[in-house]
């Protein structure tokens, strides 16, 4: 073999091997923050959970808060099961925050799968509002444990959930 040959051949041989440790397979690592943050759904507005409230803590005393933009962190109780228009906040009593969708006139801004379980962290205007016995009616037939003459409502801006594994 001639040296112009044996010299044309190296590049091909270099290409060769560069591919070959390219296919190597790396040793695995955890996931990292990021892989992990793929899992989280939002809905609506993002949602910064730095100044997030418990849940427990914002029921316990809603009057504090009342027409107010709050951030408020809780385990999803229950769900819209007709349009996934509302969900309510676990907070440890009988009585759970409930998180409504805002409306449009043509129909909502944002809805929730009825399926959604998980931790979320919620934005919007906290109420506490009287519930007239129709209102009532319409929540159970939707999904909702007896709901209250009495109750805290958040409207909600967005909807940030960590789903359950």
């Amino acid at each position: 073999m001639s040296t112009l040959s044996r010299l044309c051949s190296l590049p091909v041989l270099f290409c060769f091997a560069v591919l070959a440790g390219a296919c190597q397979s790396e040793p695995s690592s955890p996931p990292d923050a990021a892989a992990q943050a793929q899992d989280v759904q939002t809905y609506g507005a993002s949602v910064d959970t730095a100044a997030a409230r418990a849940a427990a803590e914002v029921a316990a005393k809603p009057s504090r808060l009342a027409d107010t933009t709050v951030t408020v962190q809780g385990r999803i109780s229950t769900v819209c099961q007709k349009k996934g228009c509302w969900l309510a906040l676990d907070t440890g009593t009988a009585m759970p925050i409930r998180v409504l969708v805002p409306r449009t006139d043509d129909g909502y801004e944002f809805t929730v799968p009825t399926t959604l379980a998980g931790e979320a962290t919620v934005t919007g205007t906290l109420r506490t509002v009287e519930l007239d016995s129709a209102t009532q009616n319409h929540l159970a037939e939707d999904g909702a444990a007896s709901a209250r003459a009495r109750e805290v409502q958040i409207a909600a801006t967005g909807i940030r959930v960590v789903p359950d594994a």
